[in-house]
């Protein structure tokens, strides 16, 4: 025994040394992180103090900090921000929070949603209450995910998501250089026109319009999901240089769904068959076995088919980045060149869904953003379910599984199969897309729009992610203990 006890007291400096040396290494990982910004050394650091103390929540939860938001490793990351919330017995809030934002950045929404219900019940049972980030968070990771009803029942007030769910009138007041587009597409002797106006849909219905074209015949029409405003004028006469535009629009977001239930694959007798198949004469890559090769391995972890196409969209937002337009005749090589704008994606996105036989087609629309302003030419698309009998909108360039629209986007044209911007009807009038008139000479300058918000009743004037969102850091380092 005194033996045993001779042997303690001859190791115990030694122990107490091990102790201090790994508070020792976190606070250097610590310093070399925030004030030296060496997140690569830091990060040697950390996990030298976690091997000394691998009890502490800290040292596991400041190494996947490191790899999440500045190595930006979330994959590597999520291992160690598990072990710290399982280590956490004081209930810090940093390892629930740093945990369910690393599930969301690698697009597990369905597991942040349980873990952030989990985090709010674990520290309720420690008498804590949760901040307001648990409810905003959880609003968000539904309304990422497409499910706005059960958004806006968590949504606290004032909450980001409660104003970008809240219904809103939109107010559009657009001066149409008419002439110059006519001529553009070769068609001023055509006595009647149509251009398109909002495509009316579950959430957005077309309240009123009203056109100033003095000695123009106008009314409204309904064609292919689309409406129209016909414009004739009397033959051997001239068409007015610029019509006017006036648009009322109610949108309510509480009716959307951005998420299709259930998507199957196309088959000759269904409707919307042409939508799944069409290939604009190579344009799509659908005779291409390169194209439909490399799809398929994209594709190949999916179990059914709306995994296939979460996989196919991941993809493309992965690989595809917004900027310069690059040449080519097909999607498969403007995916291969890797840049281009909102239309460049739209149209890879669906040749990619409908090498998986997919219905689906592409939409043009406004976006009156704030950010930049005041109003922007924008492309997305539309998925069709199969178990709603729905087109789903879907921006490609959002980052959420399923991308969220932004509230206030307003198509004006859902594409026919061939995405033609104009289209010759059966009974011989040329329908055009209006959005067409903003990139061809009716540009910003020529349109105005103000945002109500009906529950709120003020004027929109931004729409961007809760801070949350957009900041990798949730609250600095924990204590140095």
């Amino acid at each position: 025994m005194k033996r045993f006890l001779c042997l303690i007291l001859f190791y115990f400096p030694i122990l107490t040394t091990f102790a201090e040396s790994g508070a020792e290494k976190y606070n250097q990982g610590i310093d070399l992180l925030y004030n030296k910004n060496r997140p690569q050394d830091a990060l040697s650091y950390f996990k030298d103090a976690y091997r000394l103390e691998p009890n502490q929540w800290s040292r596991p939860f400041m190494i996947g900090f490191t790899l999440k938001n500045y190595l930006q490793n979330p994959k590597e990351a999520l291992p160690y921000l598990e072990t710290s919330w399982q280590l956490n017995a004081e209930r810090d809030e940093l390892p629930y929070k740093e945990t369910i934002q690393c599930l969301e950045s690698l697009g597990k929404i369905d597991l942040a949603i349980q873990k952030n219900s989990l985090a709010q019940k674990e520290l309720k049972s420690a008498g804590k209450t949760p901040s307001q980030w648990f409810p905003e968070n959880l609003a968000w990771l539904y309304y990422s995910k497409g499910d706005t009803n059960q958004a806006l029942q968590i949504a606290p007030n004032g909450s980001w998501v409660k104003s970008q769910l809240a219904p809103r009138t939109i107010d559009i007041v657009w001066n149409i250089q008419l002439t110059k587009l006519l001529e553009a597409w070769r068609i001023q002797n055509n006595d009647t026109v149509r251009i398109t106006l909002p495509v009316d849909r579950p959430y957005q219905k077309t309240v009123s319009f009203r056109s100033d074209s003095p000695g123009i015949q106008t009314k409204r029409k309904t064609s292919r999901g689309n409406q129209f405003l016909e414009l004739k004028k009397d033959p051997g006469t001239e068409w007015p240089q610029q019509i006017r535009l006036e648009l009322k629009i109610d949108q309510n977001l509480r009716r959307v769904g951005s998420r299709p239930a259930k998507l199957k694959p196309s088959s000759p007798n269904d409707p919307y068959y042409a939508w799944a198949t069409e290939n604009r004469d190579g344009l799509f890559s659908l005779e291409d076995p390169e194209f439909l090769a490399k799809v398929e391995e994209i594709t190949a972890s999916g179990n059914t088919l709306g995994e296939k196409a979460e996989l196919a969209l991941s993809y493309l937002r992965k690989n595809y980045k917004y900027g310069t337009r690059v040449e080519g005749s097909s999607v498969k090589e403007w995916l291969e060149q890797g840049t281009g704008d909102c239309g460049y994606f739209t149209y890879i996105a669906i040749g990619m869904l409908r090498a998986l036989k997919i219905p689906v087609r592409g939409l043009y629309g406004i976006g009156t953003w704030s950010d930049p302003p005041p109003a922007l030419p924008h492309s997305i698309l539309e998925i069709y379910d199969a178990s709603t009998d729905q087109w789903i909108p879907h921006d490609p360039q959002s980052d959420q599984l399923f991308g969220v629209i932004n509230p206030s986007y307003i198509p004006f044209t859902a594409g026919n199969p061939k995405q033609d911007s104009a289209f010759l009807a059966s009974d011989g009038i040329w329908e055009i897309d209006t959005v067409w008139f903003f990139w061809n000479g009716s540009g910003k300058d020529t349109i105005s729009y103000q945002v109500t918000l009906s529950d709120a009743n003020q004027i929109a004037s931004r729409s961007a992610k809760p801070d949350y969102v957009k900041t990798p850091q949730s609250g600095g380092p924990p204590p140095v203990r």
